[in-house]
């Protein structure tokens, strides 16, 4: 391999000796530091549809930031979020070989070595950070001390550490001292990266932070005024009564009395004073920041969720909430091709190349949610469609069932075998009757005449089949059927059938006759 050149999925050249190099690490100076101010703190309308026009135009470092901070101040976007991601990261893995030679079932064994590794689930989880954001960046760190190119470890990398090239706004390359304002590109086969796409464009404004943005900022300035009628109307007016004539110092007690009730709820006056405790009355509603606080979370389940049932139960409504469940799972389902494809282009596919070269087809990596009706459903259809002649790889069912392919010597699972039926003794008294020896002698007929027919029938199915096997639909195959039928000869199974017919009507006869 070490004479082999080798190109990646943008027919960029590889330099091996580049690959166990730590290339986007952080460092305390320069361009790709770990010190970031905050954004969340103070948002305003102004400030945030700033943000959001500075990020789309190229400059997101501010949107990363409150993208950052919306998972973990606000609790329902977290929580919705983290459904989200979680829903993919905890699918089943599988890797399905090429097809079922010798050398492709080795290169999908060596995979699926590779993603039972520790930090594989890992990285699922960091790459679908994209969802938020719009895109995520992973760093493979490759270890070459073994027999293979195998990768140690998958580094995350901070978001705010790349940029998007200035034409297309879609091509991501990494900051660096060389060229802090444009970036660097990418180097092959060293980075991983997703960018769902959740809607069409450029990818910066597809996370769903961009879109959750507007109700966060919302629902802070719901809870502060939340907060400060609490404040104001959530503890009872404390009013102090003095007597006509008190003096000076006696109304000074009577202050101080009353604010002790505000902490100590214990206060000491003369006699003849009096404090009163007056509930303050509100006109309207007493719940409008409860409702408006949850009206904005709803509106931000059903922009990551598709709909709200899975976080409002509806007593009575199971089939409904089942129903809307389903949404989710197209969700899920998408999330995890795309992320298929992301892992297959920049993992999977280095990962082959360099410890195999280049490849025509490579094993696939799928994430699946199991399916126990699927599951019957072939084996059924297996069960029925095999004996009649279809040809079906193991390797495949092997990857469709999630299963490892056997090493060689392994212990096997195997069918057993029927036992034999014992042979039927005769008894004694058996009645030797004329409808007993008819029946004997039309069932010993109809297997004589069935082994004349055989091979009789080939020349006739065996056409029918290659016109089904051929045809492109049901119109087709009705056109192919009219040419096969006007060339067959029929005559030698129709004398055959005539013979059969004469000689038992001439069975029948001589038993009636008997």
């Amino acid at each position: 391999m070490a004479d082999v050149t080798l190109y990646d999925a943008y027919n960029r050249p590889i330099r091996r000796q580049a690959l166990t190099r730590e290339i986007a690490g952080a460092s305390m100076t320069g361009v790709r530091t770990v010190w970031n101010e905050t954004v969340a703190s103070g948002l305003t309308p102004t400030g945030l549809a700033a943000l959001l026009r500075s990020a789309a135009d190229g400059d997101h470092d501010s949107f990363l930031t409150l993208a950052e901070e919306m998972e973990e101040r606000d609790l329902h976007y977290a929580c919705e979020l983290g459904k989200r991601k979680l829903a993919v990261s905890r699918l089943p893995i599988t890797v399905e070989a090429a097809s079922d030679s010798a050398r492709d079932t080795e290169l999908a064994e060596a995979v699926r070595a590779m993603t039972k590794k520790a930090g594989f689930r890992w990285l699922l989880k960091d790459l679908l950070d994209a969802l938020g954001k719009g895109f995520a960046v992973c760093e493979i760190m490759w270890d070459r001390s073994g027999a293979q190119w195998m990768p140690r470890a998958y580094e995350h990398r901070d978001p705010r550490w790349f940029c998007w090239d200035r034409v297309s706004r879609r091509q991501i390359r990494l900051r660096d001292e060389i060229d802090a304002f444009d970036g660097i590109e990418l180097a092959p086969f060293k980075f991983i990266r997703h960018t769902p796409r959740i809607k069409s464009g450029i990818p910066i404004r597809s996370g769903f932070a961009r879109l959750a943005a507007w109700a966060y900022m919302c629902k802070g300035y719901t809870l502060k005024d939340w907060l400060a009628f609490a404040e104001v109307f959530g503890m009872p007016l404390r009013l102090g009564k003095y007597l006509p004539g008190a003096s000076t110092a006696d109304i000074d007690v009577l202050k101080l009395a009353v604010a002790n009730l505000g902490t100590d709820a214990a206060a000491v006056f003369p006699q003849g004073m009096e404090i009163e405790l007056v509930e303050a009355t509100k006109s309207g509603s007493t719940d409008f920041f409860e409702r408006l606080a949850q009206y904005l979370d709803n509106q931000v389940t059903k922009g990551l969720l598709g709909q709200t049932a899975t976080t409002q139960g509806t007593p009575g409504k199971l089939g409904n909430e089942e129903a809307q469940n389903e949404v989710r799972h197209d969700f899920r389902d998408d999330d995890a091709e795309q992320l298929e494809e992301t892992v297959q282009r920049d993992l999977i596919q280095p990962f082959i190349d360099l410890n195999f070269g280049p490849q025509e087809s490579y094993p696939q990596i799928q994430l699946r949610a199991p399916q126990p009706e699927d599951i019957v459903a072939l084996a059924d259809a297996l069960e029925k469609l095999v004996p009649l002649g279809l040809r079906v790889e193991a390797s495949v069912i092997r990857d469709k069932l999630g299963l490892p392919d056997p090493p060689e010597g392994a212990e096997v699972l195997a069918p057993t075998a029927a036992p034999a039926a014992p042979p039927e003794k005769e008894a004694l008294n058996r009645a030797l009757n004329r409808q007993e020896t008819l029946l004997d002698d039309i069932d010993l007929a109809a297997d004589e005449a069935a082994a004349e027919w055989r091979p009789m029938l080939a020349p006739l199915i065996d056409p029918v089949r290659a016109a089904l096997d051929a045809a492109v639909d049901a119109d087709d195959f009705t056109r192919r059927l009219a040419d096969v039928v006007a060339e067959q000869d029929p005559s030698a199974l129709v004398n055959a059938l005539a013979r059969a017919l004469f000689r038992q009507r001439g069975i029948g006869e001589v038993g009636d006759a008997n």
